[in-house]
């Protein structure tokens, strides 16, 4: 009988152990998230009249979902290391100041950034320290077209621009991005109020 309270006992401590052990994974590694900054090369602009000249669209929108719900694409190479990844993100487009508008209805636009689940956390890459667009802010953003019909964030970082202050990262990752904002500010007052 004592042995048996015992064993029952050990087996209670272990049960309990593991499941410990099983949150302290969950809520520190698992959910945890390591952002990956890459290089890329891209057409640069360091003044809003040629990001403006050079944008086959030009919109004000809000994206629709949180970022962990927006669509991923990720391809890898034969070898597992990453050749691309970006995210879809839908907009729900306020104005459009150039290009399309028949486009506006459902517009979804490719952000050059993702992040994917591994067993040591979650993994954000990053294209040149690009911050992803919040849902519930709005923002102006400079799109171009790709081969496919696409449209794509251009400029990186200083190719979107939070207007109601609610994303304090937007501020971050560009040298050029304060004054290209304030100079959109003063040649779009009208458009962007």
């Amino acid at each position: 009988m004592l042995l048996k309270k015992k064993s029952v006992m050990i087996s209670m401590i272990l049960a309990l152990l593991l499941a410990a052990s099983a949150c302290y994974y969950y809520f520190t590694v698992y959910n945890s998230v390591r952002v990956i900054n890459a290089a890329s090369l891209y057409q640069g602009y360091s003044s809003a009249q040629s990001l403006y000249n050079n944008a086959d669209m030009v919109v004000i929108g809000s994206p629709v979902k949180d970022f962990e719900d927006r669509e991923l694409h990720l391809t890898r190479f034969s070898t597992g290391a990453i050749e691309d990844i970006a995210t879809f993100t839908e907009l729900d487009v306020k104005k459009v100041l150039k290009g399309p508008e028949e486009y506006a209805a459902g517009l979804t636009v490719i952000e050059p950034l993702g992040m994917y689940q591994t067993y040591r956390g979650k993994e954000k890459i990053t294209s040149d320290g690009y911050t992803e667009m919040k849902k519930g802010s709005t923002y102006l953003i400079f799109l171009g077209e790709n081969t496919f019909g696409q449209y794509s964030v251009i400029n990186m970082q200083a190719g979107k621009f939070n207007l109601d202050g609610t994303d304090p990262e937007d501020l971050t990752g560009s040298p050029n991005k304060s004054s290209i904002f304030a100079e959109l500010k003063t040649n779009f007052s009208q458009e962007l109020k």
